[in-house]
């Protein structure tokens, strides 16, 4: 007599089940989500300043400025917008992305490869760092400073060496996304904006996946007018929860933000519960016919052997 199938049916089952879309969805990275932007606030911006990073820092607004000769670093009032004081740069440095650690300013420079470290409190230049390659822009999430130099890959830097402990590339929906510019930390996540384009990422710093992104179409193409007034300048304002965003030589700033959309429950897609019960219930169905046709077989006929005669 033949054994049953059920033995050999059910780690079948189990290896469909396991392989389910739904099954993987912890280790195939998920599709970023668009956000919608909500503006909040606007102040006025100097559209002398090429701006390269951004930086909240109580009722402050660090702002640091690009190109060679006209580099500086400057202090906003966060309440109406006013140029509290600014200190101009070397004219050999392009100055690039800043970020607050302590009570320091750390500055980028774009192909020098150094990293200038200011004093808060009077704006001096109290230390340096030497890095390879360029500098884009930088945030500091309270253990590592991050750093970016226009590729998809992102530098983990030690905060007192500036030495890099590690790098994650950036993908979104499983694609490098090159040309990353200014950063925002805020706790495990990381904000950027991509050179040239009007979108702001939300980026996970363990994994380097896009999670969610939003279009900021609406407020470039009030501000826009030449070839270099790109977006350009996240800071987060905890205060109000928003981000104030602005670019190279606009004449404004916003507080900005980034909203889940609402969804029309008649025109929404499946929720992901749902898509797991559908996959389950396939499975289990083919697992039923499959095993059906296996009973209903007939037996092939083979021979006796022991009954033979020779």
């Amino acid at each position: 007599m033949r054994g049953s199938p059920w033995p050999s049916i059910v780690p079948i089952a189990l290896l469909l089940l396991l392989l389910s879309p739904q099954s993987l969805g912890e280790e195939t990275p998920q599709s970023a989500e668009e956000r919608n932007v909500e503006i909040l606030r606007i102040l006025p911006h100097d559209s002398s300043s090429f701006t390269q990073g951004l930086e909240v820092l109580g009722d402050s607004i660090f702002e640091s400025s690009g190109l060679y000769g006209h580099s500086r670093l400057s202090e906003i009032d966060a309440l109406n917008g006013e140029i509290i004081r600014q200190v101009s740069i070397d004219d050999s440095y392009f100055a690039e992305g800043i970020t607050v650690i302590n009570q320091s300013i750390i500055m980028l420079t774009w192909r020098e490869e150094v990293a200038l470290e200011f004093a808060i409190s009077n704006f001096s230049i109290i230390g340096n760092f030497s890095f390879e390659g360029e500098g884009w822009g930088i945030c500091f999430n309270g253990e590592h400073l991050i750093t970016s130099n226009g590729t998809s890959e992102l530098s983990f830097r030690d905060p007192n060496t500036f030495e890099t402990d590690f790098t994650i590339i950036v993908t979104w929906d499983g694609s490098p996304v090159s040309n990353l510019n200014e950063l925002e930390c805020v706790n495990e996540k990381i904000f950027a904006n991509i050179w040239m384009q009007d979108f702001i990422l939300e980026i996970s710093s363990t994994s380097g996946n896009v999670e969610n992104f939003a279009s900021l179409i609406s407020i470039t193409s009030e501000q826009e007018t030449g070839p270099e007034e790109v977006l350009n300048g996240i800071a987060f304002d905890q205060s109000s929860g928003g981000f104030w965003i602005t670019g190279k030589n606009w004449t404004q700033m916003y507080l900005v933000d980034f909203t889940i959309p609402e969804e029309n429950p008649s025109e929404g897609s499946p929720s992901e519960k749902t898509l797991l019960v559908a996959t389950i219930c396939g499975t289990i169905a083919s697992i039923i016919f499959i095993s059906r046709k296996i009973l209903n077989k007939k037996d092939l006929e083979t021979p006796n052997f022991k009954d033979s005669h020779p």
